[in-house]
């Protein structure tokens, strides 16, 4: 299934120069290494000998190296951060759609609609296992969803 999303989202990025889906693509390559590098980072072999790895690296990385979802998060945000972006700044998306401009009370326009249009695909039956392999609870999808917002 997530291979399907991800296909689905392509889909749903606009061809225009910059904000496509192969320049998403390029943002969530370099979120991954980017995470890569800060879950894995560099430790010398006195670092080592200090005392507990783990509780070290998790300090090291803002308690992101013991938490999946922060991870996964950071990485599927990324993915979907231009979703149906027309290619023009949100001062001119407001004077062009005015409706979608007052859905958003005219803040972040194209990026709060890119959140919203990924999220409702997930949200269909298609994607129930994908779902249920991101969160378990409630209180785990009310998390996600916001740190992807």
């Amino acid at each position: 299934q997530l291979l399907s999303y991800i296909g689905s989202i392509a889909i749903l990025y606009r061809e225009n120069p910059f904000h496509c889906f192969e320049h998403a693509s390029h943002v969530t390559m370099s979120v991954s290494k980017l995470m890569s590098r800060i879950i894995g980072p560099d430790l010398s072999q006195e670092d080592m000998k200090d005392g507990d790895v783990k509780a070290m690296l998790h300090d090291h990385t803002y308690g992101i190296t013991s938490d999946p979802l922060t991870q996964f998060a950071c990485v599927f945000s990324a993915l979907i951060h231009d979703v149906d972006h027309t290619g023009v700044p949100n001062t001119q998306l407001a004077r062009e759609n005015p409706k979608l401009a007052e859905i958003y009370g005219g803040k972040s326009i194209a990026e709060q609609n890119s959140v919203d249009m990924a999220w409702d695909l997930l949200m269909t039956p298609d994607y129930d296992d994908l779902r249920e392999a991101i969160y378990k609870t409630p209180e785990e999808e009310s998390r996600f969803r916001q740190l992807v917002v």
